[in-house]
């Protein structure tokens, strides 16, 4: 199943409240910045995306690191939960990795680790969230724009 379009959706909800969410989960004394934005980004990916793709009792592997709230679970929600999906990517056609400057074959496959925004040739965890940081089969990662790839979804 083709979710390319439930991603772009995640990613223009990130865009649009990051500069709003980002500096209310600053400050805690108990948890640090960066805590509470995997804590935040987790519990959204899990309702915004997870819900919106698989059934009741399915899940997706975690968004990134996933959340530190639950101690040993990075789930938010139904804490104990194992994923069950997980996303594979694939280019469009020739699309062109920005942070090894290499271009990518539409044959390769990539596993999924989160969305993420580009300056000064690296990735960053800020604003606009225009591609996505993918892993590939020699645990290399990859940046490729959302407009050049595929996300499917894959029951494990």
């Amino acid at each position: 199943m083709d979710i390319s379009q439930e991603i772009k959706a995640f990613a223009s909800f990130l865009n649009a409240s990051w500069d709003v969410v980002v500096p209310l989960l600053s400050g805690r004394e108990y948890t640090s910045d960066e805590s509470s934005i995997g804590n935040w980004l987790q519990a959204n990916w899990e309702i915004l995306v997870e819900r919106k793709v698989l059934k009741l009792y399915e899940y997706l592997e975690i968004y990134s690191d996933g959340a530190d709230y639950n101690g040993a679970s990075s789930r938010m929600n139904d804490i104990e939960a194992m994923p069950t999906h997980n996303l594979n990517v694939f280019s469009n056609g020739k699309a062109v990795d920005i942070l090894n400057n290499e271009t990518i074959s539409s044959k390769e496959e990539f596993e999924f680790d989160r969305l993420v925004g580009f300056q000064n040739g690296f990735y960053t965890n800020h604003p606009p969230f225009n591609y996505a940081l993918l892993i590939d089969s020699s645990g290399i990662e990859r940046v490729l724009s959302l407009n050049e790839i595929t996300f499917k979804l894959q029951r494990i």
